[in-house]
C-alpha cells in the first residue's frame, strides 16, 4: 500500500487534493509503521523529517 500512495504523491498530473491526501496517508503509514521509513524515496523521508 504504501508504494502505491508514494507512486501516486509522485504523479505530477494528479490533482493537488489528491497529492495532499497521498501524503496524508504516507504519514499516517510511517506512524504506525515506523520500519517503512526505509522504503521512502529521499526526497520524500527528508519532506516528512521537516518540521512545520
Amino acid at each position: 500500500m504504501l508504494k502505491g500512495k508514494v507512486w501516486a504523491y509522485s504523479a505530477p498530473e494528479r490533482r493537488p487534493s489528491k497529492r495532499q491526501k497521498d501524503l496524508a496517508d504516507i504519514m499516517r503509514l510511517i506512524e504506525t509503521h515506523p520500519d517503512l521509513v526505509k522504503i521512502l524515496p529521499p526526497d520524500l523521508r527528508k519532506k516528512l523529517s521537516q518540521k512545520p
